[in-house]
């Protein structure tokens, strides 16, 4: 029998698999996370802003939504969430007089830092059991997927 999250294990291609184990990935990396960064009082989405806008700087609400995967009504929330905390800001884009660019401003950079640091232990604990060659591999691949076409 097998423990509780664990995927099953059907016979034949591991191909069949991959859906089922990203998604119990996923599940058990944003339940550690978002425990994790709750006395910080932000989220994972609020996390994956900062650190795009930490990265990038000012972006379109559009941008960001391609960069963490977002949809449109989630990101409106999110970055006004992060606007009454004092963590970004929006101003009009240089290059579009109807876009918005989100910015984060120096209390954002600051709890950033702080989430950051949250956000290595958490991968340390989760990613800690494996190899440190078995981690590269596992990021590099990932990656990799992220990146490819399509289906």
């Amino acid at each position: 029998m097998n423990p509780p999250d664990s995927a099953p294990r059907p016979s034949g291609t591991g191909r069949v698999r991959v859906g089922p184990l990203l998604r119990l990935a996923q599940r058990r990396a944003a339940r550690t996370f978002a425990d994790a960064l709750r006395p910080l009082d932000i989220e994972g989405r609020h996390y994956g802003v900062l650190l795009n806008l930490n990265a990038h700087g000012p972006l379109s609400q559009r941008r960001l939504i391609d960069l963490t995967g977002g949809d449109k009504s989630s990101m409106v929330r999110t970055v006004d969430d992060l606007e009454t905390r004092g963590l970004a800001v929006r101003r009009p884009s240089p290059t579009d007089r109807r876009a918005h660019a989100v910015e984060i401003t120096e209390q954002g950079r600051a709890l950033f830092a702080e989430a950051s640091v949250v956000a290595d232990d958490v991968a340390a604990r989760l990613l800690g059991h494996m190899e440190e060659s078995d981690q590269d591999l596992l990021c590099t691949l990932l990656e990799r997927f992220v990146a490819g076409p399509e289906a």
